[in-house]
Protein backbone atom coordinates (compact mmCIF):
# COMPACT_ATOMS: atom_id res chain seq x y z
CA UNK A 1 0.00 0.00 0.00
CA UNK A 2 1.26 3.68 -0.69
CA UNK A 3 1.28 6.14 1.70
CA UNK A 4 2.27 9.81 1.63
CA UNK A 5 3.30 10.61 5.09
CA UNK A 6 4.25 13.93 7.11
CA UNK A 7 5.83 13.70 10.58
CA UNK A 8 6.63 16.26 12.98
CA UNK A 9 6.86 16.91 16.81
CA UNK A 10 7.01 20.13 18.51
CA UNK A 11 7.62 20.98 22.02
CA UNK A 12 5.01 23.85 22.32
CA UNK A 13 5.43 26.69 24.40
CA UNK A 14 5.70 25.66 28.24
CA UNK A 15 7.59 22.40 28.24
CA UNK A 16 11.51 22.68 28.29
CA UNK A 17 11.86 19.14 26.86
CA UNK A 18 10.42 16.98 24.03
CA UNK A 19 9.01 13.61 25.57
CA UNK A 20 6.60 12.85 22.37
CA UNK A 21 8.41 10.24 20.12
CA UNK A 22 7.27 9.86 16.34
CA UNK A 23 8.56 7.01 13.58
CA UNK A 24 8.44 3.78 11.84
CA UNK A 25 8.84 2.82 8.56
CA UNK A 26 6.25 4.80 6.01
CA UNK A 27 7.59 2.58 3.29
CA UNK A 28 6.42 -0.65 5.08
CA UNK A 29 2.80 0.94 6.16
CA UNK A 30 4.60 1.65 9.57
CA UNK A 31 3.41 4.66 11.57
CA UNK A 32 4.48 4.83 15.69
CA UNK A 33 3.47 7.90 17.77
CA UNK A 34 4.87 7.51 21.00
CA UNK A 35 4.17 10.34 24.48
CA UNK A 36 6.24 9.72 27.33
CA UNK A 37 5.90 10.76 31.10
CA UNK A 38 8.37 10.39 34.10
CA UNK A 39 10.62 12.78 36.12
CA UNK A 40 14.02 14.41 34.52
CA UNK A 41 14.28 12.62 30.95
CA UNK A 42 12.35 9.32 31.85
CA UNK A 43 9.54 10.12 29.61
CA UNK A 44 11.54 10.92 26.52
CA UNK A 45 13.73 7.86 27.09
CA UNK A 46 9.88 5.51 27.60
CA UNK A 47 8.89 7.03 24.24
CA UNK A 48 11.61 6.74 22.24
CA UNK A 49 12.35 2.96 23.54
CA UNK A 50 9.30 2.33 22.24
CA UNK A 51 9.21 3.54 18.80
CA UNK A 52 12.83 1.64 18.28
CA UNK A 53 11.29 -1.41 19.68
CA UNK A 54 8.60 -1.24 17.83
CA UNK A 55 10.88 -0.46 14.53
CA UNK A 56 12.76 -3.52 15.54
CA UNK A 57 10.58 -6.43 15.93
CA UNK A 58 8.24 -5.88 13.59
CA UNK A 59 10.42 -4.12 10.32
CA UNK A 60 14.22 -5.39 11.54
CA UNK A 61 12.99 -8.88 12.81
CA UNK A 62 9.08 -8.69 11.43
CA UNK A 63 7.26 -8.90 8.19
CA UNK A 64 9.22 -6.71 6.31
CA UNK A 65 10.44 -7.33 2.90
CA UNK A 66 8.98 -9.53 -0.01
CA UNK A 67 10.18 -12.80 1.69
CA UNK A 68 8.27 -12.16 5.00
CA UNK A 69 4.83 -13.14 5.56
CA UNK A 70 2.01 -9.77 6.13
CA UNK A 71 2.05 -8.82 9.45
CA UNK A 72 -1.06 -9.25 11.90
CA UNK A 73 -2.71 -7.81 14.67
CA UNK A 74 -0.91 -10.42 16.78
CA UNK A 75 2.12 -9.23 15.93
CA UNK A 76 1.16 -5.57 16.57
CA UNK A 77 0.35 -7.12 20.09
CA UNK A 78 3.35 -9.10 20.65
CA UNK A 79 5.38 -6.10 19.96
CA UNK A 80 3.41 -4.04 22.10
CA UNK A 81 3.86 -6.52 25.06
CA UNK A 82 8.02 -6.58 24.68
CA UNK A 83 7.55 -2.84 24.69
CA UNK A 84 5.90 -2.60 28.11
CA UNK A 85 7.86 -5.43 29.37
CA UNK A 86 10.71 -3.56 28.52
CA UNK A 87 10.17 -0.18 30.01
CA UNK A 88 8.81 -1.53 33.44
CA UNK A 89 11.94 -3.44 33.81
CA UNK A 90 13.76 -0.44 32.95
CA UNK A 91 12.03 1.88 35.57
CA UNK A 92 13.17 -0.53 38.47
CA UNK A 93 16.66 -0.55 37.62
CA UNK A 94 17.45 3.13 38.02
CA UNK A 95 15.93 5.31 40.46
CA UNK A 96 15.82 8.51 37.68
CA UNK A 97 13.54 6.04 35.53
CA UNK A 98 11.21 5.35 38.48
CA UNK A 99 7.54 5.66 37.45
CA UNK A 100 8.37 6.30 33.70
CA UNK A 101 5.74 5.17 30.73
CA UNK A 102 4.50 6.22 27.22
CA UNK A 103 1.47 6.12 25.83
CA UNK A 104 1.38 4.86 22.12
CA UNK A 105 -0.45 4.75 19.04
CA UNK A 106 0.42 2.67 16.44
CA UNK A 107 -0.85 1.93 12.82
CA UNK A 108 0.38 -0.67 10.26
CA UNK A 109 -1.10 0.07 6.99
CA UNK A 110 -1.00 -3.24 4.40
CA UNK A 111 -3.75 -4.82 1.79
CA UNK A 112 -6.38 -2.26 1.96
CA UNK A 113 -6.75 -1.96 5.56
CA UNK A 114 -5.33 -0.46 8.63
CA UNK A 115 -4.69 -2.81 11.68
CA UNK A 116 -3.95 -0.03 14.78
CA UNK A 117 -3.45 -0.42 18.44
CA UNK A 118 -3.18 1.61 21.35
CA UNK A 119 -2.64 2.84 25.25
CA UNK A 120 -3.27 5.82 26.55
CA UNK A 121 -4.76 9.29 25.52
CA UNK A 122 -2.39 9.29 22.09
CA UNK A 123 -5.10 9.23 19.17
CA UNK A 124 -6.29 8.34 15.79
CA UNK A 125 -8.54 9.84 13.64
CA UNK A 126 -9.52 9.16 10.29
CA UNK A 127 -10.94 12.12 7.67
CA UNK A 128 -13.50 10.61 4.84
CA UNK A 129 -15.55 12.51 2.39
CA UNK A 130 -15.90 15.49 4.67
CA UNK A 131 -16.04 13.55 7.84
CA UNK A 132 -13.28 13.82 10.76
CA UNK A 133 -13.52 10.37 12.87
CA UNK A 134 -12.04 9.59 15.84
CA UNK A 135 -10.96 5.73 16.04
CA UNK A 136 -9.25 5.19 18.91
CA UNK A 137 -10.89 6.08 22.55
CA UNK A 138 -8.70 7.24 25.56
CA UNK A 139 -7.93 5.47 28.34
CA UNK A 140 -7.91 8.07 30.76
CA UNK A 141 -10.10 8.68 34.05
CA UNK A 142 -12.32 11.56 32.73
CA UNK A 143 -13.43 9.12 29.13
CA UNK A 144 -14.11 6.18 31.94
CA UNK A 145 -16.27 8.49 34.16
CA UNK A 146 -18.16 9.12 30.95
CA UNK A 147 -18.04 5.60 29.43
CA UNK A 148 -19.37 3.69 33.21
CA UNK A 149 -22.17 6.89 32.79
CA UNK A 150 -21.12 9.20 35.66
CA UNK A 151 -21.49 12.08 33.12
CA UNK A 152 -23.74 12.58 29.88
CA UNK A 153 -20.40 14.10 27.98
CA UNK A 154 -16.48 14.99 28.49
CA UNK A 155 -17.43 18.32 28.48
CA UNK A 156 -20.24 18.23 31.33
CA UNK A 157 -17.29 16.01 33.64
CA UNK A 158 -14.54 18.52 32.97
CA UNK A 159 -17.38 21.35 34.40
CA UNK A 160 -17.62 19.33 37.01
CA UNK A 161 -13.91 19.12 38.00
CA UNK A 162 -12.60 16.08 36.50
CA UNK A 163 -9.32 16.72 35.74
CA UNK A 164 -8.91 15.39 31.89
CA UNK A 165 -5.46 14.10 31.53
CA UNK A 166 -4.79 11.28 34.50
CA UNK A 167 -4.15 8.04 32.23
CA UNK A 168 -5.64 4.88 33.45
CA UNK A 169 -3.54 2.85 30.91
CA UNK A 170 0.06 3.34 30.12
CA UNK A 171 3.07 1.18 29.06
CA UNK A 172 5.84 0.62 31.65
CA UNK A 173 3.40 1.40 34.23
CA UNK A 174 2.30 -2.42 35.55
CA UNK A 175 4.08 -5.68 34.28
CA UNK A 176 1.10 -5.96 31.94
CA UNK A 177 -0.89 -3.76 29.92
CA UNK A 178 -4.24 -4.11 28.03
CA UNK A 179 -3.96 -2.85 24.56
CA UNK A 180 -7.15 -2.04 22.38
CA UNK A 181 -6.72 -3.79 18.53
CA UNK A 182 -8.85 -2.65 15.91
CA UNK A 183 -8.60 -3.21 12.05
CA UNK A 184 -11.09 -0.33 9.60
CA UNK A 185 -10.77 -0.32 5.98
CA UNK A 186 -8.82 1.87 3.50
CA UNK A 187 -10.08 3.53 0.85
CA UNK A 188 -7.57 6.06 -1.79
CA UNK A 189 -7.67 9.53 -0.50
CA UNK A 190 -8.22 8.65 3.56
CA UNK A 191 -6.16 11.07 5.57
CA UNK A 192 -5.58 9.63 9.12
CA UNK A 193 -4.35 11.57 11.81
CA UNK A 194 -2.34 9.87 14.61
CA UNK A 195 -1.63 12.66 17.24
CA UNK A 196 -0.53 13.08 21.21
CA UNK A 197 -2.90 14.85 23.65
CA UNK A 198 -0.80 17.91 23.34
CA UNK A 199 -2.91 18.49 20.24
CA UNK A 200 -6.34 17.57 21.18
CA UNK A 201 -5.66 19.21 24.90
CA UNK A 202 -5.71 22.47 22.71
CA UNK A 203 -7.78 21.95 19.60
CA UNK A 204 -11.08 20.63 19.42
CA UNK A 205 -12.47 18.38 16.75
CA UNK A 206 -13.61 21.21 14.97
CA UNK A 207 -11.11 23.29 14.98
CA UNK A 208 -8.91 19.88 13.98
CA UNK A 209 -11.63 19.27 11.76
CA UNK A 210 -11.46 23.11 9.95
CA UNK A 211 -7.36 22.68 9.04
CA UNK A 212 -8.25 19.03 7.34
CA UNK A 213 -11.01 20.39 5.47
CA UNK A 214 -8.76 22.69 3.90
CA UNK A 215 -7.61 22.35 -0.10
CA UNK A 216 -4.29 21.72 0.25
CA UNK A 217 -2.11 18.94 -0.86
CA UNK A 218 0.82 19.11 0.94
CA UNK A 219 0.65 16.64 3.74
CA UNK A 220 3.88 18.92 5.81
CA UNK A 221 1.12 22.38 5.75
CA UNK A 222 -1.41 21.15 7.17
CA UNK A 223 0.98 19.45 9.93
CA UNK A 224 2.48 22.72 10.59
CA UNK A 225 -0.91 24.58 10.91
CA UNK A 226 -2.18 22.03 13.36
CA UNK A 227 1.06 22.82 15.58
CA UNK A 228 1.24 26.17 15.24
CA UNK A 229 -2.45 26.44 16.06
CA UNK A 230 -1.89 24.25 19.35
CA UNK A 231 0.80 26.23 19.68
CA UNK A 232 -1.06 29.56 19.32
CA UNK A 233 -3.64 28.03 21.81
CA UNK A 234 -1.33 27.76 24.60
CA UNK A 235 0.85 24.92 23.48
CA UNK A 236 0.89 23.53 27.22
CA UNK A 237 2.46 20.32 26.47
CA UNK A 238 4.44 18.81 23.66
CA UNK A 239 2.79 18.66 20.49
CA UNK A 240 3.03 15.39 17.39
CA UNK A 241 1.20 15.25 14.71
CA UNK A 242 1.78 12.43 11.75
CA UNK A 243 -0.70 12.92 8.56
CA UNK A 244 -0.82 9.67 6.35
CA UNK A 245 -2.70 10.14 3.14
CA UNK A 246 -3.44 6.55 1.47
CA UNK A 247 -2.32 7.12 -2.49
CA UNK A 248 -4.80 7.75 -5.47
CA UNK A 249 -2.64 5.21 -7.24
CA UNK A 250 -3.06 2.42 -4.41
CA UNK A 251 -6.80 0.86 -5.96
CA UNK A 252 -6.10 1.38 -9.77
Amino acid sequence: MIIDVAMRTDKGVVREHNEDAIGGDPSEGLIILADGMGGANAGEVASNLAVDLLVSQLVCDGGAGEDKAPLGGSDLLDALRSVNQAIHELSWQATEYQGMGTTVVVGLFQNASLTYAHVGDSRLYRWRDGVLELLTADHTLIQEMVNFGDFATLEEARLAGVPPNVLTRAFGAEAEVAVDLAETDVLPDDLFLFCSDGLTSMLSDQQIQGILEKPQTDLMELNDELIEMANGMGGLDNISVILARVNNSNNE
